[in-house]
């Protein structure tokens, strides 16, 4: 998703969010990405934003629907900016979660087919699907 300066500051407004130059660069750094984006790649950027403030912002990002995790690994998260479906009542994602093990990118890849899960007895609040593998870069 392509943004530019004045369409960010919008994107916030709707949110009912300040544009401060922290969210600004927060989001801008995840745009300039065509592929998910790790918390130390973030605060590698906004070198001039405490840790603690980068948390809160990306927290208050996940909240309102602005961005989602699109992997977590026991050493590091991933975020990439959401559609504009999205809400702070709720995310709304048609795609999977791919990470390359050779180059280390995660990508939103968009489903060519539904899949469709169904637990009997049990209500499905949420759907996340992690694949790990070798991207089409790297296999080239």
């Amino acid at each position: 998703m392509e943004l530019t300066t004045e369409e960010t500051k919008v994107l916030l407004r709707s949110r009912k969010l300040k544009a401060t130059p922290t969210r600004l660069e927060v989001l801008s750094t995840l745009k300039k990405h065509t592929s998910a984006v790790t918390f130390s790649e973030i605060q590698r950027v906004c070198t001039n934003t405490d840790r603690v403030t980068l948390y809160r912002t990306i927290q208050t990002f996940l909240d309102k629907g602005i961005i989602h995790k699109a992997y977590q690994s026991e050493e590091e998260t991933f975020y990439a900016l959401c559609n504009h479906n999205c809400s702070s009542e709720a995310h709304f994602h048609d795609h999977l979660h791919f990470k390359c093990s050779t180059c280390d990118q995660v990508t939103c890849q968009q489903l060519t087919d539904e899949i469709k899960i169904v637990l009997p007895n049990f209500k499905i609040n949420k759907v996340d699907i992690n694949i790990t593998g070798i991207c089409n870069r790297c296999c080239a």
